[in-house]
Protein backbone atom coordinates (compact mmCIF):
# COMPACT_ATOMS: atom_id res chain seq x y z
CA UNK A 1 0.00 0.00 0.00
CA UNK A 2 1.58 3.29 -1.24
CA UNK A 3 5.36 1.75 -1.78
CA UNK A 4 7.90 3.46 -3.48
CA UNK A 5 6.43 6.79 -2.75
CA UNK A 6 8.05 9.67 -5.06
CA UNK A 7 8.37 13.41 -3.17
CA UNK A 8 8.11 16.44 -4.17
CA UNK A 9 9.31 20.08 -2.54
CA UNK A 10 7.49 22.33 -4.73
CA UNK A 11 5.36 24.26 -4.82
CA UNK A 12 4.66 22.95 -1.87
CA UNK A 13 5.22 19.24 -0.22
CA UNK A 14 3.40 16.48 -1.75
CA UNK A 15 3.69 13.01 -3.18
CA UNK A 16 2.89 10.55 -6.24
CA UNK A 17 2.75 6.73 -6.24
CA UNK A 18 2.01 4.46 -9.12
CA UNK A 19 0.75 2.08 -8.55
CA UNK A 20 -0.61 3.02 -5.55
CA UNK A 21 -2.73 -0.20 -4.21
CA UNK A 22 -2.54 -3.67 -4.65
CA UNK A 23 -4.85 -5.19 -7.07
CA UNK A 24 -7.03 -6.50 -4.46
CA UNK A 25 -7.54 -3.51 -3.09
CA UNK A 26 -8.02 -1.52 -6.38
CA UNK A 27 -10.78 -4.45 -6.98
CA UNK A 28 -12.21 -3.31 -3.84
CA UNK A 29 -12.53 0.56 -4.52
CA UNK A 30 -13.07 0.01 -8.31
CA UNK A 31 -16.13 -1.95 -7.28
CA UNK A 32 -17.92 1.14 -5.08
CA UNK A 33 -18.55 3.01 -8.03
CA UNK A 34 -20.82 -0.19 -10.19
CA UNK A 35 -22.83 0.52 -6.38
CA UNK A 36 -26.55 2.26 -6.18
CA UNK A 37 -24.83 5.39 -4.96
CA UNK A 38 -26.63 8.30 -3.18
CA UNK A 39 -24.46 11.13 -5.82
CA UNK A 40 -24.23 14.35 -5.02
CA UNK A 41 -23.79 16.79 -8.07
CA UNK A 42 -21.96 20.07 -8.01
CA UNK A 43 -22.40 21.97 -11.17
CA UNK A 44 -21.18 26.08 -11.58
CA UNK A 45 -17.83 26.87 -13.29
CA UNK A 46 -15.58 26.04 -10.45
CA UNK A 47 -16.09 22.53 -8.89
CA UNK A 48 -18.40 19.98 -11.89
CA UNK A 49 -18.31 17.23 -9.96
CA UNK A 50 -20.75 13.77 -8.48
CA UNK A 51 -19.62 12.53 -5.18
CA UNK A 52 -20.42 10.47 -2.60
CA UNK A 53 -19.28 10.16 1.15
CA UNK A 54 -18.21 6.09 1.20
CA UNK A 55 -17.07 5.68 4.18
CA UNK A 56 -18.76 3.45 5.43
CA UNK A 57 -18.63 0.91 1.84
CA UNK A 58 -15.08 0.40 2.42
CA UNK A 59 -13.42 -2.17 4.86
CA UNK A 60 -11.99 -0.58 8.06
CA UNK A 61 -8.76 -2.56 8.01
CA UNK A 62 -8.12 -1.18 4.75
CA UNK A 63 -9.09 2.62 6.00
CA UNK A 64 -7.15 1.97 9.49
CA UNK A 65 -4.07 0.75 7.38
CA UNK A 66 -4.46 3.63 4.73
CA UNK A 67 -4.47 6.03 8.17
CA UNK A 68 -1.11 4.29 9.49
CA UNK A 69 0.88 4.41 6.25
CA UNK A 70 -0.61 8.58 5.77
CA UNK A 71 1.10 9.16 9.16
CA UNK A 72 4.48 7.84 7.56
CA UNK A 73 3.94 9.54 4.04
CA UNK A 74 3.35 12.96 5.61
CA UNK A 75 4.97 13.10 9.43
CA UNK A 76 1.75 14.56 10.99
CA UNK A 77 0.24 12.93 13.75
CA UNK A 78 -2.99 11.91 11.95
CA UNK A 79 -5.99 10.63 13.83
CA UNK A 80 -7.57 7.11 13.22
CA UNK A 81 -10.58 8.96 11.17
CA UNK A 82 -10.36 8.71 7.57
CA UNK A 83 -13.44 10.19 5.24
CA UNK A 84 -13.83 8.64 1.73
CA UNK A 85 -15.42 10.38 -0.47
CA UNK A 86 -16.00 8.58 -4.53
CA UNK A 87 -15.90 11.18 -6.90
CA UNK A 88 -16.91 11.22 -10.79
CA UNK A 89 -16.45 14.06 -13.45
CA UNK A 90 -18.25 14.11 -16.26
CA UNK A 91 -17.17 14.74 -19.90
CA UNK A 92 -16.70 18.47 -20.32
CA UNK A 93 -16.31 19.36 -16.22
CA UNK A 94 -13.46 20.55 -13.95
CA UNK A 95 -12.08 21.90 -10.58
CA UNK A 96 -10.51 25.58 -10.41
CA UNK A 97 -8.01 26.62 -9.04
CA UNK A 98 -8.55 26.10 -4.83
CA UNK A 99 -6.60 25.52 -1.80
CA UNK A 100 -8.48 23.86 0.90
CA UNK A 101 -7.20 25.10 3.66
CA UNK A 102 -7.67 23.53 7.01
CA UNK A 103 -10.36 25.68 9.21
CA UNK A 104 -10.75 24.56 12.29
CA UNK A 105 -12.17 21.02 12.91
CA UNK A 106 -11.48 20.26 9.37
CA UNK A 107 -9.17 17.65 7.56
CA UNK A 108 -5.53 18.24 7.21
CA UNK A 109 -4.02 15.69 4.42
CA UNK A 110 -5.82 14.34 1.49
CA UNK A 111 -4.66 11.36 -0.84
CA UNK A 112 -6.67 11.49 -4.53
CA UNK A 113 -6.76 7.63 -5.38
CA UNK A 114 -7.48 7.93 -10.13
CA UNK A 115 -9.05 5.14 -11.33
CA UNK A 116 -9.58 6.21 -15.05
CA UNK A 117 -8.89 2.98 -16.87
CA UNK A 118 -6.70 3.47 -20.16
CA UNK A 119 -6.25 7.02 -20.01
CA UNK A 120 -5.09 9.00 -22.83
CA UNK A 121 -3.46 13.17 -22.07
CA UNK A 122 -6.32 13.93 -24.70
CA UNK A 123 -8.77 12.88 -22.02
CA UNK A 124 -7.72 15.59 -19.42
CA UNK A 125 -8.70 15.38 -15.90
CA UNK A 126 -4.89 15.95 -14.80
CA UNK A 127 -4.66 17.23 -11.35
CA UNK A 128 -2.04 20.13 -11.30
CA UNK A 129 -0.10 21.85 -8.81
CA UNK A 130 0.27 25.89 -8.52
CA UNK A 131 2.06 28.19 -6.61
CA UNK A 132 -0.44 31.08 -6.29
CA UNK A 133 -4.27 31.07 -6.24
CA UNK A 134 -4.36 32.58 -9.88
CA UNK A 135 -3.02 29.41 -11.39
CA UNK A 136 -0.96 31.12 -13.97
CA UNK A 137 1.87 28.79 -13.45
CA UNK A 138 1.02 24.53 -13.09
CA UNK A 139 4.46 23.86 -10.75
CA UNK A 140 3.38 19.74 -11.36
CA UNK A 141 0.76 17.63 -12.65
CA UNK A 142 -0.74 14.29 -12.12
CA UNK A 143 -2.63 12.45 -14.52
CA UNK A 144 -5.29 10.32 -13.75
CA UNK A 145 -3.58 7.29 -14.61
CA UNK A 146 -5.33 4.08 -13.14
CA UNK A 147 -4.46 3.21 -9.61
CA UNK A 148 -1.83 6.26 -9.42
CA UNK A 149 -2.20 8.40 -6.13
CA UNK A 150 -1.64 12.27 -5.51
CA UNK A 151 -1.06 12.78 -1.80
CA UNK A 152 -0.18 15.89 0.44
CA UNK A 153 -0.61 18.12 3.69
CA UNK A 154 -3.49 20.69 3.16
CA UNK A 155 -2.44 24.61 4.34
CA UNK A 156 -3.16 28.39 2.91
CA UNK A 157 -0.45 27.64 -0.30
CA UNK A 158 -1.68 24.19 -1.47
CA UNK A 159 -3.08 25.39 -4.34
CA UNK A 160 -4.35 22.79 -7.35
CA UNK A 161 -7.22 22.40 -9.68
CA UNK A 162 -8.01 19.71 -12.52
CA UNK A 163 -8.41 20.37 -15.81
CA UNK A 164 -11.40 19.65 -18.33
CA UNK A 165 -11.96 15.85 -18.77
CA UNK A 166 -13.42 14.81 -22.03
CA UNK A 167 -14.24 11.36 -20.35
CA UNK A 168 -15.64 10.19 -16.88
CA UNK A 169 -12.89 10.51 -14.71
CA UNK A 170 -13.55 8.49 -11.32
CA UNK A 171 -11.68 9.24 -8.44
CA UNK A 172 -11.48 8.37 -4.23
CA UNK A 173 -10.59 11.17 -2.15
CA UNK A 174 -9.40 10.06 1.09
CA UNK A 175 -9.54 12.69 4.38
CA UNK A 176 -7.29 13.05 7.48
CA UNK A 177 -7.59 14.99 10.54
CA UNK A 178 -4.45 16.08 12.58
CA UNK A 179 -4.61 15.63 16.23
CA UNK A 180 -4.18 19.09 16.47
CA UNK A 181 -7.47 19.58 14.60
CA UNK A 182 -10.74 17.28 15.22
CA UNK A 183 -14.07 17.76 15.32
CA UNK A 184 -13.82 18.32 19.47
CA UNK A 185 -11.54 20.90 18.74
CA UNK A 186 -13.54 23.13 16.84
CA UNK A 187 -16.80 22.93 19.26
CA UNK A 188 -14.26 24.06 22.17
CA UNK A 189 -13.13 26.87 19.93
CA UNK A 190 -16.89 28.35 18.84
CA UNK A 191 -17.87 27.67 22.34
CA UNK A 192 -14.91 29.44 23.86
CA UNK A 193 -16.05 32.74 21.49
CA UNK A 194 -19.33 31.82 21.75
CA UNK A 195 -21.78 35.13 22.35
CA UNK A 196 -18.78 37.23 22.84
CA UNK A 197 -19.19 41.13 23.68
CA UNK A 198 -16.18 43.10 23.05
CA UNK A 199 -17.91 45.81 25.88
CA UNK A 200 -17.15 43.01 28.57
CA UNK A 201 -13.67 43.34 28.34
CA UNK A 202 -11.46 44.78 31.21
CA UNK A 203 -11.58 48.15 31.15
CA UNK A 204 -7.45 47.97 31.95
CA UNK A 205 -7.35 47.58 27.98
CA UNK A 206 -9.08 50.94 27.08
CA UNK A 207 -6.47 53.10 26.56
CA UNK A 208 -4.62 50.76 24.41
CA UNK A 209 -7.35 50.39 22.06
CA UNK A 210 -7.90 53.37 21.55
CA UNK A 211 -4.37 53.66 20.55
CA UNK A 212 -4.73 50.40 18.35
CA UNK A 213 -7.81 51.56 16.67
CA UNK A 214 -6.68 54.81 15.73
CA UNK A 215 -3.99 53.55 13.97
CA UNK A 216 -4.04 50.05 13.11
CA UNK A 217 -5.99 47.73 10.13
CA UNK A 218 -9.43 46.73 11.75
CA UNK A 219 -8.32 42.89 10.92
CA UNK A 220 -5.14 43.09 13.63
CA UNK A 221 -7.50 45.16 16.01
CA UNK A 222 -10.36 42.58 16.00
CA UNK A 223 -7.46 39.52 16.28
CA UNK A 224 -6.31 41.67 19.28
CA UNK A 225 -9.58 41.80 20.70
CA UNK A 226 -10.40 37.93 20.13
CA UNK A 227 -6.97 36.87 22.38
CA UNK A 228 -8.56 39.00 24.98
CA UNK A 229 -11.62 37.34 24.80
CA UNK A 230 -9.79 34.19 25.65
CA UNK A 231 -7.62 35.37 28.18
CA UNK A 232 -10.76 36.89 29.84
CA UNK A 233 -12.48 33.49 29.59
CA UNK A 234 -9.84 32.02 30.79
CA UNK A 235 -10.14 33.46 34.11
CA UNK A 236 -6.57 34.92 33.51
CA UNK A 237 -5.98 38.10 35.44
CA UNK A 238 -6.64 42.04 34.08
CA UNK A 239 -2.51 42.39 33.54
CA UNK A 240 -2.16 39.23 31.67
CA UNK A 241 -5.31 40.46 29.67
CA UNK A 242 -3.90 43.23 28.46
CA UNK A 243 -0.28 41.86 27.63
CA UNK A 244 -2.08 39.60 25.30
CA UNK A 245 -3.64 42.61 23.77
CA UNK A 246 -0.42 44.28 23.42
CA UNK A 247 1.26 41.41 22.40
CA UNK A 248 -1.28 40.68 19.24
CA UNK A 249 -1.75 44.29 18.38
CA UNK A 250 2.53 44.71 18.49
CA UNK A 251 1.98 48.27 19.45
CA UNK A 252 3.39 48.07 22.62
CA UNK A 253 6.31 45.57 24.08
CA UNK A 254 4.34 43.80 26.85
CA UNK A 255 5.96 44.14 30.39
CA UNK A 256 7.53 40.43 31.79
CA UNK A 257 5.23 38.21 32.43
CA UNK A 258 5.72 34.46 34.28
CA UNK A 259 6.14 31.78 32.12
CA UNK A 260 2.33 30.63 32.59
CA UNK A 261 0.72 33.98 31.62
CA UNK A 262 3.20 33.59 28.66
CA UNK A 263 1.82 30.32 27.96
CA UNK A 264 -1.49 31.24 27.97
CA UNK A 265 -1.22 34.66 26.18
CA UNK A 266 0.45 32.17 23.22
CA UNK A 267 -2.30 29.51 23.25
CA UNK A 268 -4.93 32.44 23.28
CA UNK A 269 -2.92 33.86 20.14
CA UNK A 270 -3.23 30.39 18.32
CA UNK A 271 -6.97 30.44 19.45
CA UNK A 272 -7.82 33.42 17.67
CA UNK A 273 -6.09 32.24 14.87
CA UNK A 274 -8.25 29.02 15.01
CA UNK A 275 -11.04 31.01 15.02
CA UNK A 276 -10.04 33.99 12.78
CA UNK A 277 -8.29 31.96 10.44
CA UNK A 278 -7.41 28.40 10.09
CA UNK A 279 -5.01 25.47 11.51
CA UNK A 280 -1.76 25.97 10.80
CA UNK A 281 0.80 22.85 11.39
CA UNK A 282 3.48 24.68 12.17
CA UNK A 283 2.65 26.51 14.89
CA UNK A 284 0.55 24.00 16.72
CA UNK A 285 4.06 22.30 16.82
CA UNK A 286 5.90 24.92 18.68
CA UNK A 287 2.84 25.22 20.81
CA UNK A 288 2.13 21.68 21.69
CA UNK A 289 6.00 21.54 23.74
CA UNK A 290 4.54 25.22 25.72
CA UNK A 291 1.57 23.44 26.41
CA UNK A 292 2.95 20.01 28.60
CA UNK A 293 2.30 21.89 31.52
CA UNK A 294 -1.20 22.41 31.30
CA UNK A 295 -1.99 18.93 29.99
CA UNK A 296 -1.71 17.00 33.67
CA UNK A 297 -4.31 17.57 36.32
CA UNK A 298 -4.87 20.97 36.18
CA UNK A 299 -9.02 21.57 35.58
CA UNK A 300 -9.09 25.28 34.63
CA UNK A 301 -10.72 26.43 31.38
CA UNK A 302 -7.45 27.27 30.02
CA UNK A 303 -5.62 23.62 30.94
CA UNK A 304 -8.73 21.96 29.39
CA UNK A 305 -8.85 23.75 26.43
CA UNK A 306 -5.09 22.73 26.16
CA UNK A 307 -5.76 19.05 26.33
CA UNK A 308 -8.49 19.24 23.84
CA UNK A 309 -6.03 20.88 21.44
CA UNK A 310 -2.75 18.86 22.09
CA UNK A 311 -3.62 15.55 23.26
CA UNK A 312 -4.31 12.47 20.89
CA UNK A 313 -8.61 11.81 20.89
Amino acid sequence: MLTNPTHHGHPYPFFTVEPAFSPADCAHLEGVFAQDLPWLAHGGSFYEVRNCDATDRLAPAFLAALAERMRTLTGQPLTARVAATAQIMAPGAQIGVHTDRPLVGWETARLVMQFSRQWQPADGGVLQAHDDEAGSRVCASAPPRFNSAFGFVMHQGSYHSVTETTRLRQTFVFNFWHMGNTAELAVAVQTLFAHRQFGELTRLLDADRSTAEGSLPEEQTYRALIVATALQRWGLPDPVIRDGYRAATGLAAPPPTDCAAGVAIALAQWAAQLYVEDFDVAQWQRLSLAMAPLQQTDQSPLAVFSRVAFLPL
